[in-house]
């Protein structure tokens, strides 16, 4: 009998997280038709908006599922305390998020050449990429770990929570931060 209610558990969390992030994904797309000038008059741009998506998704999932079997294992607790093994995936997962924006920089510059876009130039690309990554990266990880954490305390199993959220987050998130990334980059 006990297998019955896990069942309708498992069943209620996901329609309660998927549906919740269908509706906080239109928030991404809103942004991005926000940004259709920019788009417009930074070529370029448009190469670099997808994989900085994914990327900061990617990460964000990448961190939750990590943290989600380090929970169910015991090897960290849910606590908000620096353990050893929460400071290797925080720090690990800050890295990437740099490192994987630096590369997305090069790669839509070389994509924008090839595919014959007039892109904006090197240094502004890879300027909004770290920007936006840097920025993105800051927010995503620390919620990654209090989204894992809660989940775990509330008896949620974060694999089904973390996943989905910090996909959608994900997506807000880096597209608000490349906003800001185009303004500063223009700034500076």
């Amino acid at each position: 009998m006990a297998p019955k209610p896990l069942k309708r558990s498992i069943i209620l969390q996901q329609i309660v997280v998927l549906t919740s992030c269908a509706v906080i994904d239109l928030f991404a797309g809103s942004i991005l038709e926000g940004m259709k000038r920019s788009i417009e008059t930074l070529p370029g741009l448009i190469v670099m908006i997808p994989p900085l998506i994914d990327l900061r998704g990617n990460i964000g999932c990448a961190l939750g599922s990590r943290l989600g079997s380090a929970l169910h294992l015991g090897t960290i607790k849910p606590r908000f305390a620096m353990s050893a093994e929460l400071r290797a995936n925080v720090i690990s997962a800050i890295i990437v998020s740099v490192l994987g924006s630096l590369a997305i920089g090069l790669m839509s510059l070389v994509t924008s050449l090839i595919v014959g876009v007039a892109a904006i130039g090197f240094p502004k690309l890879l300027l909004i990429a770290l920007l936006s990554g840097v920025l993105s990266g800051l927010i995503i990880v620390p919620v990654t770990v209090l989204l894992a954490f809660v989940s775990f305390r509330r008896g949620w199993d974060p694999d089904n929570v973390t996943g989905p959220v910090m996909s959608t987050l994900g997506d807000v998130v880096t597209m608000s931060c490349i906003v800001l990334s185009v303004f500063l980059s223009g700034w500076l």
